[in-house]
């Protein structure tokens, strides 16, 4: 099943851990947003949508 972790730059979970957590998984993708803090949909929508629809349509 794929997977798909978003992460916002300013977390305050370390992006450095959500990598090695996505790369424990099988077929994971992770991606961070920049512009984004722990709740990136709330922080960044614009951008967490448009991550969010790459991942679907791929």
């Amino acid at each position: 099943m794929p997977t798909f972790i978003i992460g916002g730059r300013f977390s305050h979970i370390l992006q450095n851990k959500l990598q090695e957590v996505a790369e424990l998984i099988p077929n994971c993708e992770f991606v961070t947003i920049e512009d984004a803090g722990q709740f990136v949909h709330d922080t960044n929508l614009s951008d967490f949508l448009a991550v969010l629809k790459n991942f679907l349509d791929s």
